[in-house]
């Protein structure tokens, strides 16, 4: 999919290329400042401050207050998530195949329409009582997984589990930050599926008072777990307590949203 027709597409998204084009023009590469942005949105839902900085300290940031690199990025994460508001669409997943998808080695994203037409096709009613889970083996930014969770009630989002994998790292980052986003209940896993690895994870919580969070799972805690979920446990394994920052929202209504200021 081209830029163009992205833009014909989403001409709301708009703000957000802008900030991230300036940054662009600035004489970094498109694809390391949309990776960029995604990792500090993921650093910072989580307090991770060491990752963040070393992110962040790859950038001059000389300007003056207001149009460095750094102001850039934030409007462009205020932008974002008023389009999220307004529309309660998954959008990094269209910014990522603009800015920063590898086509020549078939790196196509689900477009939206689709997603939503395979979610409704294969919806199936889910058990009246108990949890049960939702996996997307190669989930790119989450579009399938936000997709089954529209096709679901309120009530059975807050006992689904969306289970998510995939090799490249920063789609990993995407799609946890997506069910943060929506405010669902979840585990994203970074490595291949078809091998039962596991390089890193992370859980994301759903509460209706605070809103969805981000925390790191132990990956030997999460591999464990993976290798028996078809009859394992019904939930992901326990996160660390340790703090996190909040996004309140919800599938269904995404006036519910809550911007945060992150730099």
């Amino acid at each position: 999919m081209s830029k163009k027709s992205n833009q014909r597409g989403n001409p709301g998204l708009n703000p957000v290329r802008k900030e991230l084009e300036t940054i662009i023009g600035m004489g970094y590469r498109s694809h390391r400042v949309f990776e960029d942005w995604v990792g500090l949105m993921f650093h910072a839902f989580q307090r991770d401050d060491p990752p963040y900085l070393e992110i962040m300290g790859g950038y001059r940031n000389t300007a003056p207050k207001g149009q460095r690199e750094a102001d850039h990025f934030a409007t462009a994460t205020a932008c974002l998530l008023e389009y999220m508001r307004a529309t309660n669409e998954e959008v990094l997943g269209p910014l990522y195949e603009e800015y920063a998808a590898n086509h020549y080695t078939g790196q196509y994203f689900t477009p939206s329409a689709v997603a939503r037409l395979m979610a409704r096709i294969t919806h199936i009613a889910p058990p009246e009582t108990g949890r049960f889970k939702v996996l997307d083996p190669a989930c790119g930014a989450g579009a399938c997984l936000i997709a089954a969770a529209k096709e679901q009630t309120f009530e059975q989002n807050g006992r689904a589990v969306f289970v998510g994998q995939d090799i490249d790292l920063t789609c990993v980052r995407m799609s946890v930050l997506n069910l943060m986003f929506f405010n669902l209940d979840g585990i994203v896993l970074w490595g291949n599926h078809l091998a039962l690895e596991v390089r890193g994870a992370w859980e994301t919580r759903r509460s209706l008072v605070w809103g969805g969070s981000i925390r790191s799972v132990d990956k030997e805690e999460a591999r464990a777990w993976l290798e028996s979920h078809f009859t394992g446990p019904e939930t992901p394994p326990a996160p660390k307590k340790t703090s996190a920052v909040r996004v309140k929202t919800d599938t269904k209504t995404g006036i519910k949203i809550e911007q945060l200021s992150l730099f």
